[in-house]
């Protein structure tokens, strides 16, 4: 027996993906975004999904339109936008009354009509600080109204098998009884600066159950190479799964879709030319360096380390360490998916940097299949 889900704000479908990992089914998905709605719907094809801005959509009707008794649905998903709680916006750009940011209200109102057994909210990990803990505590208390057991807790995606330093909030509610966020399955160093002196926190690997972070060798390395500008999409394995993680990834799939590596402007391609796995912008010469950079701009990947955040702005340099690690290019949407955990059968539509955003605003799946197992737990 399947248990069903409802994905709001679902973009592409990355939470989606890490449920129906598990076993779940997806019944509805609803998004404003035309072009992310359309990979959904492309790899959940059973799936019924509504182009619409989520306050237009009324969860009376659209209850009555699925045939869905209060309390019938399963679990009910989403992650509303989280522009008003990112570090990444300015401090002064950030309004807790713009409209962006009163969405988990909207998701709320759906709560209250579906009345699901379990409910899943993510965000970024400041909404749990944001204004002084006023959306935590608005968001718990209004589920708490409801009869829901609340929890909530930010999770750092390296640690659930994931070769990404991602770190997102999520509030498990449940009616039934409190649930317990997962306990983590892989470990290692996830410092944003590999630079900075060495996390003092280590675990003897060999007397515990948790296995090793997975490593952008880990999820990458059996690749086809590719020059900037370049593309393998479409086409078999050239080359045997090397990994774990890879066979993870290549499970159900007999082809490489969405290895397209982006252009390069000739300031672009002189900086990676001088760039040596793990370096960056502070490595630069005088007369290449920009004036002004993020953290870890202009930086090449580390083999033998888990990426850092996958953005939206994956295929532009100048915005994190999306070089890389060897080949002079930013890395391909393929590779992107593979640090993201979306399995090789997974595949993106759109403009280049339409796909880009599609991965960098979406949850891991393997981290959301964590989410899932832990529903999963009580549920059985």
């Amino acid at each position: 027996m399947s248990y069903k889900i409802i994905d709001l704000f679902a973009g592409a479908g990355g939470l989606t993906t890490g449920f129906h990992l598990n076993g779940f089914e997806s019944l509805c998905a609803i998004d404003s975004n035309k072009k992310a709605l359309a990979t959904y719907g492309y790899n959940f094809p059973h799936t019924k999904v509504i182009h619409q801005d989520i306050r237009k959509v009324n969860p009376v009707e659209l209850r009555s339109w699925l045939g869905l008794q209060r309390e019938e649905l399963k679990v009910l998903i989403g992650g509303p936008p989280c522009q008003g709680f990112s570090r990444n916006i300015p401090a002064g750009y950030r309004y807790l009354n713009e409209h962006r940011n009163q969405l988990y209200r909207t998701f709320l109102e759906f709560v209250q009509e579906f009345r699901p057994i379990y409910v899943i909210i993510e965000n970024v990990p400041e909404i749990l600080s944001a204004y002084k803990g006023v959306v935590k505590n608005e968001i718990t208390e209004q589920l708490e109204l409801l009869g829901y057991k609340v929890t909530s807790n930010s999770l750092n995606a390296a640690n659930y098998g994931v070769p990404q330093t991602r770190a997102r909030a999520f509030f498990l509610a449940s009616l039934d009884r409190v649930l317990k966020f997962p306990e983590p399955t892989n470990f290692g160093d996830i410092r944003s600066d590999y630079r900075t002196k060495k996390s003092c926190h280590q675990m003897n690997l060999l007397e515990s159950n948790i296995a090793p972070i997975v490593t952008v060798k880990d999820a990458i390395g059996d690749l086809p190479l590719l020059n900037a500008g370049q593309k393998y999409d479409d086409e078999g394995y050239p080359l045997a799964s090397q990994t774990a993680y890879q066979d993870i990834l290549r499970n159900g799939s007999t082809k490489i879709v969405n290895h397209i590596a982006r252009a390069l402007s000739p300031i672009q391609m002189a900086r990676v030319r001088l760039l040596k796995e793990g370096q960056d912008a502070r490595d630069l010469p005088s007369e290449l360096a920009p004036k002004k950079h993020y953290s870890g701009a202009y930086g090449r990947l580390y083999w033998d380390k888990p990426a850092r955040t996958i953005t939206r702005w994956v295929f532009h340099p100048g915005s994190g360490r999306f070089f890389h690690p060897t080949q002079d290019r930013t890395i391909t949407i393929r590779e992107a998916a593979r640090l993201h955990s979306y399995p090789d059968n997974f595949h993106f539509l759109g403009t280049y940097t339409e796909m880009a955003s599609q991965i960098g605003e979406s949850v891991p799946p393997l981290l959301a299949k964590a989410i899932a197992e832990s529903i999963l737990q009580v549920h059985n």
